[in-house]
């Protein structure tokens, strides 16, 4: 076997093995520096701890020690060394050897007739002349000189206490022997005693709150320790552009979020988890809402450009990826790099910020430590509207034809139908003499009472999460490996929709010399959603605008029990979008540091990410009510695949030295990057399966569509970083980054962006001396730098012509190809600049209990991409893009947060947030001045629109004329005010120079985005608690019957309850069963045009949409170790959790804040409540660590 060339000093605690019979475990403990018996007993643990995950916990026995001990032995020896002697025993026994070299060159020949003889005798033997003795523990025997054999293997019970600074007992502070899992908790008052301890151990302290501390025996059997409170931030290190920082000495604006905030929360995603846990990291919903797969929409301080991307740069352990493929459970933390400085060694993507993931890794000295946990969750969905009764439905539709003078949706005849078939009088759906007579009929003449939006989704979904992990070190490497996989079925009643992501993730790092370390990690993730295809031709988000315009007259089923609501087959049975993607990530990496302080860093990351998009459209035959047929599907079943694949390298190497000289401290970084990303899509369709039993295009005779999409860019920078602080006092950075982008033409490619910060710790300070106590730390921090922004579209300097594959028109009896007019190229387009400067300071207070983090900032994105001079029309195509537009963002940020804890039990802590931005053109072209435009001077967010001046009352009553927008008006409609005094309404010329009425009534920039966390733990149970809400947005509705109910149509008209659209005007004289309404908020509706002229933008309808929400809520029990422990289990958490539990809004209550604005078509939306919802969360799940 391998002997320990450098075992100077032998400390033992071997693994001691017990039966079933006393079913106790004793404490394991490892030799220091043996490196074949570490991996065996590792080995041992990681095959028991696959049995306990395997077979349910069933605990195996180990082999009897004293069955080894008592194994009788028949050896001979002729002249033999005592090495090969040592190796014999070795082989015939199963015993591992503990021994170095030196110890066996006496020189010293051993012979020898050894029959029936113990291991023991043998060894008492051939050791009695040599000067060396042995110990047995467990299944190794060591060689100890017999000098240093008494003081070494000496063990001892060591007992104590452990107290505060004040002098008070610490009850459950983890008392654990170094290198070992031999340890205790200390009892009420702080005392403990640990058996078995070697005179040279050392025995480590930790508890929560306090500074971890190691005390050396030293052969004392009574200890008394005093542990600290952790200040927490004062060495805190946080992770920046290619490397870390102490945080005391960083000087750009840096936030952190630790991955303890995002761990066994059942939100779907990476994206939901960190809404709101950051000042100014926006993170709002996308128009799919809360469908599941669906993702989200990143900003950080807000508005960047008008043209480009502003979403920040997202990197995982250093590389690109797309958050939302990544397990929650393996983020170790989180940073957000705010300002260019803190940024700008990134380059050309970060130009609005980096968030910066780093995933779990193995730590040093840790032993093997396998974790699982889950979380199983139901989804309930809120804010889903539902319908009035049909009966409201009739009645209030035929109130809005009348008012348009004409006849009404509802005949009297079903109208009395509606009213039997909701009291029982009546018990058919629909008139049976009289039946719809095709699938869309229904709602028209049925006299059904369904609440269709309510009916289309379940009551719950039950989703699960899944993660195992194992991680450890020996050493000279760390290692973390990951599974997980994360179930979220969708919440359609009819037609399944779901989501499923698995992940797998590894981290290997080893030093493979004392200079000299190689990592490697690799990530894994695939994706798979399944939805309903929907309406033919149609997005499937037309079916959400469905499920709100469907009147509950219509049926579920005819009469002869087939479905008479057409939307139900059409789910069910017209074909499937099922989507995979495949991201593989594999990092490479090595670190030298021949001389200290100097550091070179090779990386090498390569990515494979692929999918594929299938569709299988087939023809939906539907039964109608009178027995006729038809088809609300495809005309014919066919296939439409996609498949596409995009490969992305990224080559890095960058060197830093650092250096500290009395005060003085040093760091410089250099280095080169170069990436590059290659993307392909094909796309395949045809027609006419030959049987729909396979679906495949090859499988069709239909006409074959083909088509493919292909691009490439590619980026190259030289960056560097110096930093320099005199006594963690005077604090100083520089960085920069010269970098070129493929994305513009030759000559316009490269950039230089510098930036600058400094900062200023005054509590530095010796005359602050006074003030320590009170201020802890006080940090001024300013920054300045630039960025370019290379994230706009591709290939503008380039000139195309677009090639369609069919024209509209048959050119000698076929569809030719055809081309339009090639676009006019941007020759001289070139990075947008945006520079940032941030001023802000750090502190604390109170012995840190207190801390204050503020930023002030202001951003300007120069040479933004906009439009140039117009061309005539003639010219049949669009003017290029120049770099003449310019804007500005400011804002600010504050975070404040409180610890303490009140006595050993018993801690809390508790975060505020706060942040605000506002952004404003300053330069755009604009030559007719257009005030529905971007203008030099508008707010980002702005909206013109008309005053209103009330509802008129009477006919004939004081007015002015509003003949613009309609002839006619009278009592129920919308008077305006005339804000120019030329006695009429009107939006005059809609410029800047003549506005008419019209004014600036809302801006929908979310202000004052708050964010409130509170954690707390007492023995063994804690609490995380966290808010979010927005404290300021205006909201103005599109002209959508989500908000305004009966629009000028019946067929795209609503009516929801917990929304204003009953609260509409009814003159004083009204006999129908809602009764008069002079005193209403909305205007009298018409189904017809001239309901247009009610519902223009004013400010009667603006709305407010901040809100407060209660995103998460987790109580958490840890069993106690001493419990635990009985069952091989380090450590077992049990926990409840809860998302979304509270909404505190002023919308109205159909309105849930967060859809509300995604799905609103000025935000980017669909249509106004048209989007899948979000859901409430309930949870619960544990965690288990062998």
């Amino acid at each position: 076997m391998p002997t320990i060339p450098h075992l100077d000093l032998v400390c033992v605690n071997l693994i001691k093995l017990t039966t079933k019979r006393n079913k106790s475990m004793e404490k394991n403990c490892c030799v220091e520096g043996k490196a074949m018996l570490f991996r065996r007993w590792k080995t041992l643990l990681i095959m028991k701890l696959q049995l306990i995950f395997i077979l349910g916990f069933l605990m195996q026995s180990y082999a009897v020690v004293s069955q080894a001990q008592s194994k009788r032995l028949n050896l001979r020896f002729e002249n033999n060394s005592l090495k090969e002697v040592l190796q014999v025993l070795e082989t015939e026994t199963d015993f591992s050897l503990v021994y170095k070299d030196e110890q066996l060159n006496s020189g010293e020949r051993i012979t020898g007739d050894f029959k029936d003889k113990l291991v023991s005798e043998v060894l008492d033997n051939v050791l009695r002349e040599t000067g060396l003795t042995y110990t047995i523990k467990g299944r190794a025997i060591v060689l100890l000189p017999d000098d240093l054999a008494n003081v070494l293997l000496e063990q001892r019970t060591v007992r104590g206490k452990v107290v505060d600074a004040a002098g008070q007992p610490l009850p459950g502070v983890s008392v654990l022997l170094k290198g070992t899992t031999s340890g205790v908790v200390t009892d009420f008052d702080g005392r403990f005693q640990l058996p078995e301890v070697p005179t040279e151990g050392i025995l480590v302290f930790s508890f929560m709150g306090m500074r971890t501390q190691e005390v050396m025996v030293k052969g004392n059997d009574e200890l008394t320790v005093v542990l600290e409170e952790d200040a927490i931030g004062v060495d805190e290190v946080v992770v920046v552009g290619y490397g870390t920082q102490k945080k005391v000495n960083v000087t750009g604006s840096v936030d952190v979020v630790s991955g303890d905030k995002l761990a066994n929360r059942p939100a779907s995603n990476v994206s939901l988890l960190l809404q709101g846990t950051s000042p100014n990291l926006n993170i709002s919903l996308s128009n799919m809402g809360g469908e599941p797969g669906a993702t989200q929409k990143w900003q950080i301080r807000g508005i960047g450009s008008l043209s480009g991307n502003s979403s920040p740069l997202i990197l995982v352990d250093g590389v690109e990826m797309d958050v939302n493929l990544l397990d929650p459970e393996s983020i170790e933390s989180v940073s957000v790099l705010k300002d260019a400085s803190a940024s700008a060694v990134y380059g050309s993507r970060a130009a609005f910020g980096v968030v910066l993931i780093t995933t779990k890794k193995g730590q040093k000295d840790q032993p093997v430590q396998i974790q699982y946990s889950n979380n199983l969750s139901f989804a309930v969905p809120i804010y889903v509207p539902s319908m009035l009764d049909s009966y409201s439905y009739a009645i209030a539709f035929n109130q809005a034809r009348a008012n348009a003078g004409l006849g009404p949706t509802f005949p009297d005849e079903q109208v009395e139908r509606i009213k039997g078939y909701i009291d029982g009088t009546y018990s058919y759906p629909y008139d049976p003499e009289n039946p719809p007579n095709s699938h869309w009929r229904g709602r028209w003449v049925g006299n059904a009472n369904n609440n269709w939006t309510q009916m289309y989704y379940k009551d719950y979904a039950f989703n699960q999460k899944h993660n195992i992990n194992m991680s450890g070190s020996t050493e000279k490497t760390q290692y973390y490996f990951t599974a997980g996989v994360f179930d979220q079925p969708g919440l359609y009643t009819w037609g399944e929709d779901s989501y499923q992501r698995y992940n797998v993730l590894a981290n290997f790092s080893s030093k493979v010399t004392e200079w000299g370390r190689f990592d490697f990690s690799t990530k894994y993730a695939r994706t798979n959603q399944d939805h309903p295809i929907g309406m033919v031709g149609l997005p499937r988000t037309y079916t959400w605008s469905q499920f709100i315009n469907f009147f509950p007259t219509m049926p579920v089923y005819n009469i002869d029990g087939t479905y008479n609501n057409p939307l139900i087959p059409l789910l069910e049975e017209g074909g499937r979008i099922k989507d995979e993607k495949n991201d593989l990530w594999m990092n490479f990496g090595i670190e030298v540091e021949p001389v200290k302080g100097w550091k070179t860093n090779v990386r090498y990351n390569y990515n494979y990410e692929w999918g594929s998009s299938f569709q299988n459209p087939k023809p939906v035959p539907t039964t109608w009510a009178n027995g006729g047929s038809g088809n609300i599907g495809e005309s014919t079943t066919g296939a439409r695949t996609s498949l596409s694949q995009k490969k992305y390298t990224l080559f890095s190497a960058f060197s830093s030295y650092e250096k500290k000289l009395n005060k003085h401290y040093f760091k410089g970084l250099v280095g080169y990057e170069w990436d590059k990303n290659e993307y392909n899509s094909l796309y395949g369709s045809k027609m006419d399966l030959i049987t729909p039993e396979i679906v495949a295009i090859r499988a069709a005779s239909g006409t074959m569509t083909l088509d493919d999409r292909l691009g490439h860019w590619t980026t190259m920078g030289i960056f560097g970083r110096l930093n320099y602080n005199y006594d963690e006092k005077y604090l100083v950075e520089f960085s920069a980054r010269y970098d070129g982008s493929s994305r513009f033409a030759r000559g316009s490619r490269w950039g230089f962006f510098p930036s600058f910060s400094a900062g200023y710790n005054i509590a530095r300070e010796n005359f602050w001396a006074s003030l320590e106590d009170y201020v802890n730390t006080l940090k001024f921090r300013v920054s300045y730098g630039s960025l370019g922004n290379q994230n706009v579209a591709n290939y503008l300097y380039l000139a195309t012509i677009p090639v369609s594959l069919r024209n509209d028109y048959i050119v000698d009896d076929e569809l030719p190809l055809y081309a339009r007019s090639p676009r006019i190229i941007s020759p001289d387009l070139t990075w947008e600049t945006i520079t940032t400067f941030d001023v802000g300071f750090d502190s604390e207070f109170l012995n840190h209990r207190l801390s204050v983090v503020f930023d002030w900032y202001e951003r300007i994105t120069s040479d933004m991409i906009g439009p140039s001079e117009q061309l005539p029309s003639v010219l049949g195509t669009s003017a290029p893009a120049a770099n003449n537009a310019k804007l500005s963002t400011t804002g600010i940020e504050l975070s404040i947060g409180w610890k303490d804890r009140i006595s050993s039990d018993f801690s809390y802590d508790v975060k505020v947030g706060l942040s605000d931005y506002k952004t404003k053109i300053l330069e755009y072209l604009n030559a007719t001045g257009n005030v529905h435009s971007w203008y030099a001077g508008k707010m980002y967010g702005d909206i013109w629109g008309l005053t209103t001046d009330g509802i008129i009352q009477q006919e004939g009553e004081d007015m002015f004329d509003q003949s613009y927008y309609y002839a006619t008006w009278g009592p129920g409609d919308i008077k305006y005010k005339d804000l120019n005094d030329d006695k009429e309404i009107n939006p005059g010329n809609s410029t800047l120079d003549d506005h008419g009425d019209l004014s600036i009534i809302a801006n929908t920039t979310p202000r004052y985005a708050y964010n409130i966390s509170i954690g707390a733990n007492w023995k063994n149970f804690d609490l995380k608690m966290f808010w979010q809400g927005i404290g300021k947005r205006d909201f103005l509705p599109s002209n959508s019957e989500y908000f305004w109910g009966l629009m000028a149509a019946p067929n795209n008209s609503t009516l929801l309850e917990g929304g204003l659209m009953m609260d509409y005007w009814r003159p004083a004289d009204e006999t129908n069963i809602f009764g008069p309404n002079t005193n209403s908020y909305l205007p009298k509706p018409y189904f017809s045009s001239q309901r247009n002229k009610n519902i223009q933008d004013q400010t009667r309808y603006v709305l407010n949409a901040s809100y407060l929400r209660l995103k998460n809520l987790q109580i958490g029990y840890t069993l106690p170790e001493k419990i635990s422990k009985k069952v091989f289990i380090q450590k077992a958490r049990v926990y409840v959790s809860g998302e979304n539990l509270l909404t505190f809004s002023s919308l109205p209550d159909l309105f849930e804040p967060e859809t509300t604005v995604a799905s609103n078509r000025r935000e980017g939306g669909i249509d106004l409540g048209e989007i899948y919802p979000i859901t409430q969360m309930f949870s619960f799940g544990f965690s288990l660590t062998f």
